[in-house]
């Protein structure tokens, strides 16, 4: 094989290899985390909701899925099974009997249809019956929150740069002239 043909199928590999690192960074990131809710996180109601949906940026898996919504003193007043939206996958619900306080806290657990990986999280949201407030305390306000299991992006970038290493070295050695010795 001549220069030039070696150099131009190191170029394709090379960028093959940088393509494929940045296919694996935007998969690494892609989970079934919080888009919104209903109600909204950090948000006060006059009264309280008899049920909590909350919609994700991916479709959602009903394995894995958990919305529990709790009282101030940490009761349980969700009433059933989180369920996915007939009509909407990446949107799921429950229903919840209001107890008199003034603050809910709503913890989910999800498993992505399209990657299978799980986030789990957690938001606030009041109760005024007088409508003077507008907000959840600082105190009590949690943002929604998105812990993963997946590959982190460093990993995954670090991953890709040692595959371009160890693929450019076998390529170089696959393409370099031999010497062959006169016996």
């Amino acid at each position: 094989m001549r220069a030039p043909q070696r150099v131009m199928m190191l170029v394709v590999i090379v960028f093959g290899a940088v393509f494929a690192l940045l296919a694996g960074v935007a998969t690494a990131q892609a989970h079934a985390a919080y888009k919104s809710s209903n109600p909204a996180a950090n948000s006060v109601l006059k009264t309280a909701p008899t049920s909590v949906s909350i919609t994700f940026v991916q479709r959602l898996s009903p394995q894995g899925l958990a919305i529990t919504v709790y009282d101030r003193v940490g009761k349980v007043v969700s009433t059933s099974q989180a369920q996915i939206s007939a009509t909407d996958p990446y949107t799921a619900s429950v229903t919840m009997t209001g107890d008199g306080s003034d603050i809910y806290r709503v913890d989910w657990n999800t498993v992505s249809a399209e990657d299978n990986d799980p986030t789990i999280g957690a938001f606030v949201f009041g109760v005024d019956p007088s409508g003077k407030t507008d907000k959840v305390p600082p105190a009590a306000a949690a943002t929604p929150a998105a812990t993963t299991t997946g590959v982190a992006p460093l990993v995954a970038a670090l991953i890709g740069v040692a595959g371009l290493i160890i693929g450019g070295g076998f390529t170089y050695l696959s393409l370099r002239p031999r010497h062959r010795g006169n016996a």
